[in-house]
Formats: C-alpha cells, structure tokens, sequence
C-alpha cells in the first residue's frame, strides 16, 4: 500500500476541521465530532485516492488529523485560560 497525501489532499484536513464547525453551529452534539470527521475523511479519501483500501485508509488518517488538530487547538486554548486564571 502507497500513502501519498498531496497537497490536495492535506488540504482536506482544514475543510473538515471548518465543516464540523459548521456543524457545531447549526446545533450538532460535540460528541458526534469525531464521528463526523471519520465519514467526511473517509468519503474524501475514497474520492480523491479511489475506491479501495488505500483510499479508506487515508481517508481514516485524514479524519484522526482533523480531529487531532480541533482537540489540541482547543486544549491548549483552555490550558491558557486556566494557567491566566491562576496567575490572577
């Protein structure tokens, strides 16, 4: 199995990130968040790798990237406003 993600394929990872933003506007539970990547990734891997394990492999990493990305930005986010609040 070949693992090429282009530049078009990693900019896949920011357009998830954003339409599960998008979906936590409109009300959808924050829990469903991974799930919804994990579709989204696989459904954009099998459309730009193709039709095959290959495809549904990157689309899985593609989604845990995107999901990895949203989860860190937010906890370092926290971890900010928790560290100023102590320091206040």
């Amino acid at each position: 199995m070949n693992f090429d993600l282009s530049i078009y394929q990693t900019t896949l990872i920011p357009a998830i990130i954003f339409i599960i933003w998008i979906a936590g506007q409109t009300g959808l539970s924050k829990k469903f968040f991974p799930l919804l990547a994990l579709l989204l990734g696989i459904a954009a891997g099998l459309v730009f790798i193709g039709v095959s394990p290959e495809g549904v492999v990157t689309g899985i990493l593609i989604a845990a990237a995107a999901v990895g990305f949203h989860s860190g930005t937010k906890n370092v986010i926290e971890g900010g406003k928790e560290y100023v609040e102590k320091r206040n």
